[in-house]
């Protein structure tokens, strides 16, 4: 018998076929572990002032706020808080899910930075007690600092399956008494934690982002308030979402209709139902069940923003947890039963009759978020950068959740009057050199505290 490379190249391939197909497709395809977010918490300081008052007390109709922004309380943070102890508030939760072994970074978003160099991680790894291998790291760029350090810890973790990354979103909205920002401001921290196989959200590989070099919003390093361009920065907020949207929805074939749901940056609880609205009306597609159902989610995933504000880097995921923890809860997402009592009836009122007239079959008309469902997050940092990704809904998503304590936190929050805020406020450390000593009288519910700076060094306990 001759042999030719012919015949010994088609006897070769016939046998690489035969070989196909006797073995099992996990022998030849193994599908790569679900990387996103395990465990996720939030914090906010327990002092807030009611904006119906503070509108009256800037002689402003209360509707503006009410209605107009879409909020109706503000967190304020005493001088005994900051970035680093509400960051460090809002892991307390998360530790007992760390594996001290398994956790080889700590990252922080923010851009509420208290030192030009030495980053917020090192004082949060400190105060919790991690494990001295883990690196410890800060990331800036506007409100996308948070997503920064969220798409680091993910990429971290597909290479390195077996570990786990702690990524905080901390910040303090500050723009001054009595100026055009002031109903935007607030303060919190989100905290999350990032592995394999995750509890809650997977974070798909899609994302779409876009940057470019623009001036809407600002903050000089010698000063602790921001500065902002308002209407040319919300134009922005929207173009850059209708752009990095249509380009993710060529990439992925999909539409709106696909989504369960759709969360976005919170700088205030209408600016995203701008770009949402914005993306449906640009859609040939969306069908009118569709159409409610994610105005209804939207709805749902302000709750939380609604009454604590803009906490820059943390305000999508604190959108994003509060869709997930309220969302088929009717009770808890009673604004009447989430703050019992209110001080304001005309506040609540307003509050009720908003959340009424804009989700009227919530909780009914749509089942509740399931596994499997897909949703949609835009993330936006002025300067700007925009970024449109998806995570899906893990099984058991509900039971990783810590809604309870989040309502009990935000439900024993102690109201500040107007004049209370104002001097809370001022009482800031300064950018300064100067030595400071923090207010000993508002350490309620909280366990960590800028204790001092002494000699331009920051003592925390």
């Amino acid at each position: 018998m001759t042999f030719s490379l012919k015949n010994i190249e088609s006897n070769h391939a016939k046998q690489l076929f035969k070989d196909n197909e006797n073995t099992s497709v996990e022998n030849t395809h193994v599908e790569s572990s679900p990387v996103g977010i395990d465990r996720i918490s939030f914090t906010t300081p327990h002092y807030y002032v009611d904006l119906t008052d503070l509108a009256k007390a800037r002689e402003i109709d209360p509707n503006k706020f009410t209605i107009g922004i879409g909020q109706s309380e503000q967190s304020v943070p005493p001088n005994n808080q900051d970035i680093v102890t509400l960051g460090a508030q809002a892991a307390l939760p998360l530790l007992k899910y760390v594996k001290k072994d398994k956790l080889k970074m700590l990252i922080v978003g923010t851009e509420s930075g208290v030192d030009a160099s030495k980053s917020s991680a090192l004082y949060i790894h400190n105060l919790l007690k991690l494990n001295s291998c883990a690196r410890c790291i800060e990331i800036k760029e506007a409100c996308y600092g948070g997503t920064a350090a969220l798409m680091t810890a993910c990429d971290y973790v597909r290479v390195h399956k077996d570990s786990q990354v702690l990524v905080i979103a901390a910040d303090i909205a500050r723009y001054g008494l009595n100026t055009p920002g002031e109903v935007t401001q607030g303060a919190g921290a989100v905290a999350m934690l990032i592995s394999a196989n995750p509890h809650v959200l997977k974070i798909n590989d899609d994302s779409v982002v876009k940057s470019c070099d623009i001036q809407d919003f600002w903050r000089p390093v010698y000063q602790d308030t921001a500065l902002a361009r308002g209407k040319f920065s919300s134009e922005k907020y929207i173009e850059f979402f209708l752009d990095v949207w249509q380009k993710y929805s060529e990439q992925n074939s999909c539409d709106l209709n696909d989504f369960a749901a759709l969360c976005f940056h919170l700088p205030y609880t209408k600016m995203g139902l701008k770009a949402l609205r914005a993306a449906m009306d640009s859609s040939e597609n969306l069908s009118e069940t569709s159409r409610v159902r994610l105005l209804e989610k939207y709805e749902t995933s302000t709750k939380y923003s609604r009454r604590i504000g803009n906490i820059y880097t943390g305000s999508l995921y604190l959108g994003l947890l509060s869709l997930l923890e309220l969302d088929g809860n009717p009770e808890i997402a009673n604004p009447e039963v989430v703050n019992p009592g209110a001080a304001n009836p005309a506040a609540t009122s307003i509050q009720t009759s908003t959340i009424q007239t804009n989700s009227s079959c919530e909780n009914q008309k749509f089942s509740s978020l399931k596994e499997g469902d897909k949703i949609g997050l835009f993330s936006y940092g002025s300067g700007a950068i925009g970024e449109f990704f998806t995570g899906t809904l893990m099984q058991g998503f509900k039971q990783a959740l810590f809604a309870s304590e989040h309502i009990e936190m935000l439900n024993s929050r102690a109201k500040l009057t107007v004049s209370e805020y104002e001097k809370m406020f001022n009482s800031v450390a300064k950018y300064c050199p100067e030595d400071f000593v923090s207010d000993t009288t508002h350490r309620d519910c909280t366990q960590f505290f800028l204790n001092s700076i002494s000699s331009q060094e920051r003592n925390y306990i």
